[in-house]
């Protein structure tokens, strides 16, 4: 259960990126919402494939955390300058994105030819305001991740993944934390302020 839906969701995007023709020789590949579960997971699975990771992070405090379990390069979220035109200096191999919003719109237009943007979460908005430039002029790969509504056969490759060529390196870094389950309300303020790091795992009875 460290694992869990954000592990998998994140192995599902990693298998999805690369089933689209997404390898390290292709550039690096930026993780926004890099300190939460999902970006944690998914950080740790690229640094093991291979590729180089840019970790995108609203703490600056947890910038050892994201060196430790892969990233190679940090970019405070607060600093990013998303622009405004159609296009942007390509410098992303690929993505995967949690957050969304003009993030989400500036990934598309940073990204290489034919790179892969995986789009999973929505933790700065659910809206998406971007032009189709990235996609016709430079063939990059808008692929939705779902981890509900995830075909059996495609499933259970993945898991199989996640036991062999994608198995997690640091999960013991990632998830630090065990509480019990009447303990969760307390645990919430911290996920919705941001402040959470990694993974927490619930022990149930």
């Amino acid at each position: 259960m460290k694992i869990g839906t954000a592990g998998f969701t994140a192995a599902l995007a990693v298998h999805l990126m690369e089933r689209n023709a997404q390898a390290p020789a292709h550039g690096p590949v930026v993780v926004t919402g890099a300190t939460g579960g999902v970006g944690s997971i998914a950080i740790d699975l690229l640094a093991a494939r291979g590729y180089e990771v840019a970790a995108v992070s609203g703490k600056p405090e947890a910038d050892a955390y994201l060196h430790e379990i892969g990233a190679a390069r940090i970019l405070q979220r607060q600093e990013v300058d998303v622009g405004r035109r159609p296009l942007e200096a390509a410098q992303w191999g690929g993505a995967i994105d949690n957050l969304g919003g003009e993030i989400l719109t500036w990934l598309t237009r940073t990204t290489k030819p034919y790179g892969n943007v995986a789009a999973i979460g929505l933790a700065a908005s659910h809206e998406f305001h971007g032009t189709v430039m990235p996609f016709i002029l430079r063939g990059v790969n808008l692929l939705g991740v779902n981890s509900v509504y995830t075909p059996r056969a495609l499933r259970l490759k993945v898991w199989e993944r996640l036991a062999t060529d994608l198995k997690p390196r640091h999960l013991d870094r990632i998830c630090t934390r065990t509480i019990a389950f009447d303990e969760l309300p307390a645990a919430f303020p911290d996920y919705v302020a941001g402040k959470a790091l990694g993974r927490t795992l619930v022990r149930i009875g």
